[in-house]
């Protein structure tokens, strides 16, 4: 719902999680490395991938670009996600659903290419598919004997199988080692067109990507969102705004850009979406006041609905080493950083660093600096450290000493049921315990 004050009309900009936008801006060269991968077939390495970003780089959107662009050259979509248990019976459910949509359609003719301007680029050329011809699944069948079956008819075909993942590292264990297994077998050993591409958030790398019986998805190509740029941001705003019947000004433009550039693409479309409802869009020009507005206001979403997510995410011994880089200003050298963390280990310093450079928030300058990176800045770390402290009990110490025993590697393995992360250290046997 647009605040008081805005326009009623219908906002061009989608600051919503998953929802795709009316204009791509930014992932070209990441579509067209894609389209490339699906059309080469199971030969290329980029024909299993992962795509690993923070909430609100896009990764939701890229997956759906790519399978709308995969549908309508001719292959077989199957689309899932991994934020709750009983993936793998979705994906079983998926095929017999497929059968069913694709034989009411009558699909047994060439399936023509659509491209629109963000697609633009990605070469997956349409094949003649006879559709009434797919094998039918049987409930006695596996979920691997599903995607065999299924990949062996789309070679005879001259076509694939996309099968994509979403939310991965919130998976269950257990059904993603299954899957691996699964696709490996069918898509590396086999040689058979079963593409695949997952999505997760980058600390994926140090959760699922590390577990020794999914060795097929750490050996997937891997993809990090990139950030939005300065000329990316102002093309997507002025040609949103102008593509759907409004004016923006070249100082609102010049503004919005810069605060949206470096950034995700949520805060993008949430700059975009602000500035059209404050300033009446379409009737009315984006003007400088408007987009000066929309930018604080883009900065309260971000820190409600991306950094609060963020900083919650991580554990206890990685909050600590962002609190005190953002003491520091945002960048100190790990000397620094170990005198004010004396109750962490260096081992656990030294992990804590690859953590959090593997998702995105800090990164390790020419000068041998640590350095924050990403929507976690020094501002927005001291803030909730701040919040956190007013429940700090007067006259004792907020960060008491810590046994040696205490600074063990969590597992952090994400534990949906009970909104929770695994407590016990990495590597632990059995079943994960949160603190729930």
């Amino acid at each position: 719902m647009d605040r008081p004050g805005t326009s009623p009309l219908a906002n061009p900009f989608t600051p919503d999680f998953g929802r795709r936008p009316a204009l791509l801006v930014g992932r070209q060269a990441l579509l067209e490395d894609m389209g490339r991968s699906l059309s080469v077939g199971p030969q290329d390495q980029g024909f299993t991938r992962l795509l690993l970003g923070q909430r609100g780089s896009g990764k939701t959107t890229i997956l759906a670009e790519t399978r709308e662009a995969a549908a309508w050259s001719g292959m077989l979509v199957l689309d899932v996600d991994a934020a709750t248990h009983g993936v793998l019976e979705r994906i079983s459910s998926g095929i017999a659903d497929a059968r069913e949509r694709y034989e009411s359609a009558g699909l047994s003719t060439t399936v023509s290419a659509r491209r629109h301007r963000w697609l633009s680029g990605v070469t997956l050329g349409p094949v003649s598919v006879r559709w009434e011809e797919m094998p039918e699944p049987r409930p006695r069948w596996s979920l691997g004997f599903h995607l065999e079956t299924l990949s062996s008819w789309a070679a005879e075909q001259g076509s694939a199988v996309l099968l994509t993942v979403d939310e991965m590292h919130a998976g269950d264990r257990d059904e993603l080692r299954r899957l691996a297994s699964d696709v490996q077998s069918i898509t590396k050993v086999k040689g058979l067109p079963l593409a695949f591409v997952g999505a997760g958030l980058p600390e994926m790398a140090h959760t699922v990507l590390e577990d020794k019986k999914m060795t097929f998805f750490h050996r997937c190509f891997r993809d990090r969102m990139p950030a939005i740029t300065y000329d990316d941001a102002w093309q997507c705003l002025r040609l949103t705004v102008e593509d759907s019947g409004g004016v923006v000004h070249e100082d609102a433009l010049r503004l919005m850009a810069s605060a949206a550039a470096d950034g995700l693409p949520y805060k993008l479309q949430s700059i975009g979406h602000h500035a059209w409802g404050l300033s009446g869009a379409p009737d009315r020009p984006v003007d400088q006041r408007a987009a000066a507005m929309a930018v604080g206001l883009a900065a309260e979403d971000m820190t409600e609905k991306v950094v609060i997510p963020m900083w919650h995410d991580l554990g206890e011994t990685d909050q600590t080493y962002l609190k005190v880089l953002a003491e520091c200003g945002g960048e100190a050298a790990p000397g620094e950083i170990a005198q004010q963390s004396l109750e962490v280990s260096s081992r656990g310093l030294a992990r804590s660093e690859r953590r959090l450079a593997a998702a995105g928030h800090v990164l390790r300058t020419e000068q041998g600096t640590v350095k924050l990176t990403g929507p976690l800045t020094a501002d927005a770390v001291q803030t909730i450290a701040a919040t956190e402290s007013e429940y700090d009990i007067p006259g004792t110490d907020p960060s008491p000493r810590r046994s040696p025993r205490a600074t063990f590697d969590r597992c952090n393995a994400p534990m949906p049921r009970a909104k929770a992360m695994c407590i016990l250290p990495r590597g632990h046997k059995g079943g994960h315990r949160s603190r729930t």
